[in-house]
């Protein structure tokens, strides 16, 4: 079984894209420790899974029942294999249950993203059942790899996108369980789900404009009246998807991630190099003051 650690400028990742048992994290766990196992086999150093794994996604007052602290060694069943990066319920400190999800090595915690932006349009009526996170860093993995967790709806709020590549991040990791809509007309790429088109274009063009690596693991199943989308993809720093699952059934998406790859992004580009966050700070400072253009 590979050791857990990274070295090197190459990291192979790879998403667990399943549909998780609803309201019951023993039953995912034993399926997630497999799934660490087989990744192990096959030389894999990240594994990802989608939002809420542990748990599944509609739990609404479920939520107090399956939130679990995250201190010491949380997950010792997930302790001997690669990293895992786990979607869960955490009970804060305060009581609070949060979206979160969780960078873990050897079972313990190396990393956390609380879920900031909680959706409360059409299905989703997150922001009565969870307490929103109040930070977006990025975190050093070693090997020269420096990650950064999003869960979702953060996603579709570019500041947070931004913010993880001002703070260096070379790996975006998103997290979601993004239901399928427009089954009848299709996606533009030829997926079953028109509303997944959407997704792709906010994964390719945030690898793009930041030379970063972007990888969106959704989930698949059904939860009461909502079908989840599957299509988990990685794509590459130039904006290439470098593979992608089914969008109805598991699947298991794996890429190798080079941190030459990065850096061929950025030449000729210079955004990164050339992005001005005293900018950015003090335009933002002015508009939440409410100055004069």
């Amino acid at each position: 079984m590979k050791a857990a650690g990274w070295s090197g400028a190459r990291l192979r990742l790879r998403i667990e894209q399943f549909a998780p048992v609803l309201g019951d994290p023993d039953a995912n766990l034993g399926p997630l420790t497999a799934a660490q196992t087989a990744a192990a086999e096959d030389g894999v150093d990240l594994l990802v899974t989608p939002e809420l794994a542990l748990t599944g996604y509609d739990l609404r007052d479920h939520v107090h029942a399956v939130a679990a602290p995250v201190d010491g060694i949380p997950f010792p069943a997930l302790a001997d294999g690669p990293d895992v990066v786990l979607g869960m319920v955490e009970r804060g400190a305060d009581h609070v249950p949060y979206n979160a999800a969780l960078h873990l090595r050897r079972g313990e915690v190396l990393h956390r993203h609380r879920k900031v932006y909680l959706p409360t349009y059409g299905m989703f009526d997150e922001g009565r059942y969870f307490g929103a996170g109040e930070r977006v860093r990025a975190y050093d993995a070693g090997g020269g790899w420096r990650l950064g967790l999003l869960v979702c709806e953060d996603l579709w709020h570019p500041a947070l996108s931004y913010l993880l590549a001002a703070d260096g991040a070379n790996v975006i990791v998103a997290q979601s369980a993004a239901a399928g809509r427009g089954a009848w007309e299709g996606g533009a790429g030829g997926g079953r789900f028109a509303s997944w088109t959407a997704w792709e274009h906010l994964a390719i063009a945030a690898a793009t404009a930041y030379g970063v690596y972007v990888a969106l693991a959704n989930r698949v199943g059904v939860e009461g009246g909502a079908v989840f989308a599957g299509g988990s993809l990685i794509v590459a720093p130039d904006g290439s998807v470098l593979a992608r699952g089914d969008d109805l059934h598991a699947d298991r998406v794996t890429a190798d991630l080079s941190l030459d790859a990065v850096a061929r992004s950025r030449r000729p580009y210079a955004h990164v190099r050339d992005d001005d966050p005293r900018l950015v700070l003090r335009e933002l400072s002015r508009i939440v003051a409410g100055d004069a253009p």
